[in-house]
């Protein structure tokens, strides 16, 4: 449903120019985040600006530079909530899925788009928002130098990758990383539908705005209603209930004598050759990558592709590495492809147990749980996005090739608006 490609000055005339991305925070402190989020649920070495009986406001110097606030409500009551805690947000790309338009109709001035998708949970996102908390924000974080209308806010488009984290901090925790803040829910002890809300930002310079003071507690308040009218919007319930069919967890098992087979267009030295794939035009298998670990992932991508087909598949999910006999694949993609499988993987079946022996053949598992590797959740970015100019028509989204900075000042965006506005 979107369109991308690159376009120089010579763009289609019937396209309408708009300002795109000028000013983005720096996206290599995605690792430093991880590492520091943790600490971000305790009120230890942060000060308190402002505590309605809602939410707390505090605030503290970041370690990698700037400023840090926080916004810490203690329990928002989530109607029909999931019966898994980290599935309480949905993934930036499923998120982006509202029609156009839809945002704004509810008061909240907001539209996404998506880009790209790098695995479950991590996605390039186009947006543009202009909400009246973040308008608020602007004035009341920003500093004389720094507050105009594209910096909180973004009323013109910004496209960044947005991150969901389940299991993180804690297990049962769900966070959306967007370039420099954090939104972390946690389900209160003893309850089903109530949840603390914690958000962290960071503004690029490390000062404090003591002349708002008197205005903090009521933007703590109001904030504290925003997020709960984000988190029980009209469309959330159905979002949670298209993410949680989104994407199907595929498992290999039974293949202890050696890696599965893959077929081949001509025999060679070390190929099997099965007579029952010749209605199938695949008479010949060979192992796949048999000097080297084994990937799932590699491999479904691999006998697809020697099939004619393409199939999208991931390693990571939600922030964690699935083991290496595990995969994900896009539902509705899968459901496309899957009799060509069966039909072909019926055949490696017979390859497999002609090449090694015995009985016993890989099988495959669908809608499997998915289990990860020990270890902290990733932090390297999949494709650092870059800066682009756009074009917008429609659902159609032109990228234009990069042109040179017009000042040599860049700021830095505070990254309110990055955080809130994807679950409007």
């Amino acid at each position: 449903w979107l369109k991308c490609s690159r376009r120089g000055p010579n763009r289609d005339p019937g396209f309408t120019s708009v300002r795109g991305m000028a000013d983005v925070a720096p996206t290599d402190n995605y690792g430093a985040w991880l590492k520091f989020a943790p600490s971000c649920m305790s009120d230890a070495q942060w000060e308190v600006a402002a505590e309605t009986p809602e939410a707390v406001l505090s605030h503290r110097s970041c370690p990698w530079g700037g400023h840090l606030i926080k916004i810490d409500s203690k329990s928002i009551f989530i109607q029909q909530a999931p019966e898994d805690p980290t599935s309480v947000m949905v993934r930036p790309e499923v998120r982006a899925m509202v029609p156009p338009g839809l945002g704004r109709a509810s008061g909240c001035e907001v539209d996404l788009q998506h880009l790209e998708t790098y695995a479950p949970g991590d996605a390039l996102i186009h947006r543009r928002n202009s909400m009246w908390i973040l308008r608020l924000g602007a004035v009341l974080f920003g500093s004389g130098r720094h507050a105009s209308e594209d910096r909180i806010y973004h009323k013109f488009p910004v496209s960044s990758q947005h991150r969901l984290y389940k299991d993180f901090p804690e297990p049962g925790d769900c966070t959306y990383f967007a370039l420099e803040g954090f939104w972390t829910m946690r389900r209160v002890p003893g309850s089903v539908s109530h949840y603390r809300s914690v958000l962290v930002f960071n503004t690029p310079e490390d000062k404090w705005a003591t002349w708002a003071s008197p205005f903090y507690p009521g933007f703590t308040n109001m904030f504290h209603k925003v997020a709960d009218k984000v988190l029980n919007g009209p469309t959330i319930r159905d979002l949670r209930a298209t993410d949680a069919n989104m994407y199907s967890v595929l498992t290999l098992q039974s293949f202890n004598r050696g890696h599965p087979m893959v077929p081949q267009s001509k025999p060679c030295e070390d190929s099997v050759t099965v007579a029952a794939g010749e209605h199938l035009g695949l008479v010949s298998w060979t192992r796949f990558k048999s000097d080297e670990k084994f990937h799932l992932s590699g491999y479904m991508r691999c006998f697809m592709e020697r099939l004619g087909h393409q199939l999208k598949t991931y390693e990571v999910m939600d922030g964690r590495k699935l083991v290496n006999y595990q995969c994900v694949v896009v539902r509705q993609e899968w459901e496309q492809l899957r009799t060509s499988f069966y039909q072909a993987f019926k055949v490696q079946k017979a390859a497999y147990r002609h090449g090694n022996g015995g009985s016993k053949s890989p099988s495959l598992t669908e809608d499997a749980s998915p289990r990860f590797l020990p270890g902290v959740h990733q932090g390297e970015l999949q494709a650092p996005p870059k800066l682009f100019n756009t074009t917008v028509r429609k659902t159609f989204v032109e990228l234009e090739e990069e042109r040179p900075k017009r000042s040599t000042h860049l700021k830095r965006s505070l990254s309110t608006g990055e955080v809130m506005t994807c679950f409007v």
